[in-house]
């Protein structure tokens, strides 16, 4: 088993305002997030693994095939002899060490949607490695087959609406020319979070319970000129999920459903078009919240799956021959 200082984790983890549960599809991307240490694995989790035949296994799975670099990866490994009992309390909440037969088919799941999407790319290299995976969760008795797909199918729109609900209520942008920022939006309870980095490029968060609150806010800490509230309020107005009309972001939600309950050529090219349809709606109608809205939707992609982003853009074409006429209108209805 190879072993090094650092280890990249091939994947872009940003800060949400959104709790994952112990009772959903596993979120990859998020649950490796609480085993980085400046974006990279911590050493420390790496070492803790005893069982060196499983490490193995893992980490042929993707990204350097001798090295546990990617989230699923992660997620696998973070529940092995060693691991398991010096993880996080927020991974525990997620794959309880008490409730074995909840942490394995959460895992089984994770690695049956990598299976699904990996038979529709035509990766059976990849797909063999993978079943090697759910097999040996599988043979630790705790769950079976059928209970892991069974699983997967009940809980994958809960998955897309997550990860949709979190691309759309959030936006980057510029503030007094100084500093990045992100405003993040809770659709459930209206709350506002502004992270950004100060002059000494310190990551900072205003979280407040309202947008008009958090103009206070800004005053109050001191880092911001008296117009850079206006800037933000302008800015939120932008956020896809904001301008989108609650249809749309409901049909979102279905047709990348669809998709991952059964990828097919038909699924598939739904979930491209849509893609295509805000493409053609910014040059069609000049507004620029379809590029914004664009943008999401490839992120909320790259988040369920970056091989999948990826060809969407490869195939990316202004013909629609899936959605219907009237999935198009819906796709499109702004507030």
């Amino acid at each position: 088993m190879k072993k090094t200082l650092t280890i990249l984790v091939f994947v872009m983890v940003t800060a949400t305002t959104f709790a994952q549960t112990g009772t959903s599809l596993l979120n990859v991307i998020k649950y490796a997030s609480y085993f980085l240490k400046n974006k990279e694995f911590d050493l420390k989790y790496e070492l803790a693994s005893t069982n060196y035949d499983y490490y193995d296994k893992v980490a042929v799975l993707g990204g350097d095939d001798t090295l546990v670099d990617t989230p699923l990866e992660i997620a696998l490994l973070s529940y092995s002899a060693g691991v398991i009992d010096i993880r996080p309390v927020e991974a525990d909440a997620i794959l309880p060490k008490n409730n074995p037969k909840l942490a394995d088919t959460k895992l089984g799941a994770a690695v049956f949607q990598e299976i699904q999407i990996l038979r529709f790319l035509g990766n059976t290299a990849a797909v063999g490695r993978h079943e090697g995976v759910l097999k040996f969760i599988t043979d630790r008795k705790n769950v079976t087959r059928a209970d892991v797909e069974k699983y997967y199918r009940d809980n994958i729109r809960g998955l897309v609406s997550e990860i949709v609900d979190e691309e759309f209520n959030r936006i980057s942008f510029m503030i007094d020319r100084n500093y990045n920022a992100v405003l993040t939006r809770n659709p459930q309870n209206g709350q506002y979070t502004l992270s950004y980095e100060d002059a000494k490029y310190v990551t900072k968060e205003l979280a407040v319970a309202s947008l008009e609150a958090l103009s206070s806010a800004m005053s109050r800490s001191g880092d911001f000129s008296n117009t850079a509230y206006d800037t933000v309020r302008t800015r939120a107005a932008l956020i896809p999920a904001v301008a989108l009309s609650d249809a749309a972001l409901n049909e979102i939600k279905t047709i990348l459903t669809d998709f991952y309950t059964s990828p097919s050529t038909k699924t598939y090219n739904a979930a491209k078009e849509v893609y295509a349809l805000y493409v053609g709606m910014r040059f069609t109608t000049g507004k620029a919240i379809y590029e914004l809205i664009s943008s999401a939707y490839v992120a909320t992609l790259a988040e369920l799956n970056t091989d999948v982003a990826k060809k969407v853009l490869d195939d990316a074409s202004s013909k629609i021959t899936t959605l219907t006429t009237a999935q198009q209108q819906r796709l499109a209805q702004l507030r």
